[in-house]
């Protein structure tokens, strides 16, 4: 019995550490997919094997994975012909979107790991992932990144949330472990009597700290800013990712003092949001940057990070901004106090009229400012990539 249980530790510890995502990393740029290649990097570093399973795309790479040490397996997908399936989707009024998640998905995934059985398997989300590995009949840990059902459920389908969130329980009370990326995940989670380990997002600190020369969106920033001061949004163009809540800022900004530029980055369809803004006579103050690149190409080009997501998680690009040394005015909700203390690394606001007289008190108060953003550098410190790998690694060491 002793030599057996010392076999199964020695197969446990030569298997790769297998992490399967519901994308087409690393064709896709996204809060999961930074922190999955950062961390995937990491692990590779101390010498522990990772393969990462994904599915297919003819999407162009977003993510490079040279020298990475991670090992690709990308599943057949229904999505696999990218323009495709968004127009298909769009004509079933998504339907085939929700098709995938539940069944197409699930099933292809599910054989996949029936036939492997990889261990340590670590699902990036409850659904699908963790579905397709209950329904695989496989042992595995689920990596909660947010309000999985909150975000499925949007639009005409938001009667869908009910049962996602039984179906979000019923997956984690099966998983060997639940990581939550942050406090706010764990307490929502919590409500919902289950239990959880924080392994947080992170940042690559000495990157984004050091100043780095313009690249075309950084060029793009400064020609619109036209000298300005620029308040950075980064964010997918959504509603839940606080984009509404951004203009309304803008609104009250505006009343106060018209010189600044809010540059709202990010992926997404911006075309809803492009046209609200400027019925509401904000043509030249919001400018709609599209997706980037390089994220510290546009922070260490602003002045102010203007952090508004709903509660999805951990926020990845209020750590960035932290360590690029922006100061940050955010909701005062636990998606952010988990992260800044109001005052001494950042300034929290309750509604748009605060968060726009936040924004103005920096502009106004450079030394201030400098102050906040001092203390949030070395406050991140705390989220660089090698620390969170540490963490990860004494949270499966026993799965």
């Amino acid at each position: 019995m002793a030599a057996r249980a010392s076999g199964l530790a020695r197969q446990a510890e030569s298997s790769p550490i297998t992490f399967l995502i519901y994308s087409p990393f690393p064709n896709y740029s996204g809060g999961r997919e930074n922190w999955l290649r950062h961390l995937g990097a990491c692990l590779s570093e101390r010498g522990k094997a990772v393969r990462v399973i994904a599915y297919a795309t003819n999407r162009a790479p977003f993510h490079s994975l040279e020298q990475s040490g991670i090992d690709l397996v990308a599943l057949p997908s229904v999505r696999y012909f990218y323009r495709a399936f968004r127009l298909l989707n769009l004509v079933s009024l998504g339907l085939l979107k929700y098709l995938d998640l539940f069944v197409f998905y699930p099933i292809i995934a599910a054989a996949y790991l029936r036939s492997k059985r990889p261990a340590p398997l670590v699902c990036m989300n409850p659904v699908p992932e963790g579905l397709a590995a209950l329904l695989a009949g496989v042992p595995y840990v689920v990596s909660v990144r947010g309000d999985v059902p909150k975000g499925l459920s949007s639009g005409p389908y938001s009667f869908l949330e009910g049962p996602l969130r039984r179906l979000e329980r019923l997956v984690l009370r099966r998983s060997r472990k639940v990581l939550a990326n942050g406090r706010d995940t764990q307490e929502r989670l919590s409500r919902a009597d289950i239990a959880s380990t924080i392994v947080p997002n992170g940042v690559d600190v000495a990157r984004f700290a050091q100043a780095i020369p313009a690249g075309d969106m950084g060029r793009d920033l400064v020609h619109r800013a036209a000298g300005r001061p620029v308040i950075a949004f980064i964010a997918t163009m959504d509603e839940i990712h606080g984009v509404n809540d951004a203009i309304d800022v803008a609104v009250q900004l505006k009343a106060l003092d018209p010189d600044f530029m809010l540059a709202m980055v990010g992926k997404g369809n911006a075309a809803a949001f492009r046209e609200r803004a400027l019925a509401l006579g904000l043509a030249g103050s919001i400018e709609f940057m599209g997706e980037a690149d390089s994220v510290v190409d546009v922070l260490q080009r602003s002045s102010i990070f203007l952090g508004i997501s709903h509660g999805n998680g951990m926020s990845m690009s209020a750590l960035e901004a932290m360590a690029a040394g922006v100061p940050m005015v955010a909701w005062d909700a636990l998606t952010y106090r988990q992260l800044i203390e109001d005052g001494t690394s950042g300034l929290l606001a309750s509604g748009p009229a605060e968060l726009a007289d936040r924004c103005m008190r920096l502009l106004r108060e450079p030394g201030t400012a400098t102050r906040l953003a001092l203390a949030a550098k070395a406050a991140v410190r705390e989220y660089d990539w090698q620390k969170v790998a540490d963490i990860f690694l004494a949270e499966i060491a026993y799965v």
